[in-house]
């Protein structure tokens, strides 16, 4: 093979390998706990090829991410809450669209 092309193709590599993201778990240090008031929404990330664990990522109303350990008791509370009150909202706007009326006015046209 030329060495020009051999040259090329070994720079397409390089680039190609140095652009990639080596995937990992994103919760390395899981939290114990935090303040429930300041959840403001909870993601759970399956077991992955990269990562072999369930992960639990929080969000916090200030935007901080903070990762909570799934088998902890806390964890466990705050995924049954957030449920409970999914639950709740998705009960509470079903009611919300079944009794809300369609009202028609017609005004005169004389």
């Amino acid at each position: 093979m030329n060495p020009a092309i051999q040259s090329i193709v070994l720079l397409v590599c390089v680039a190609v390998c140095t652009g990639a993201t080596m995937k990992q778990c994103q919760c390395l240090n899981p939290a114990r706990g935090v303040k429930p008031s300041l959840i403001a929404q909870v993601k759970i990330l399956p077991p992955r090829p990269y990562c072999s664990k369930t992960q639990v990522i929080i969000t916090l109303k200030d935007n901080r991410q903070v990762c909570l350990d799934p088998d902890f008791a806390f964890t466990q509370a705050v995924l049954k809450m957030m449920k409970v009150k999914s639950e709740r909202n998705s009960a509470a706007n079903l009611r919300r669209s079944t009794t809300t009326a369609a009202t028609a006015s017609v005004e005169p046209t004389w």
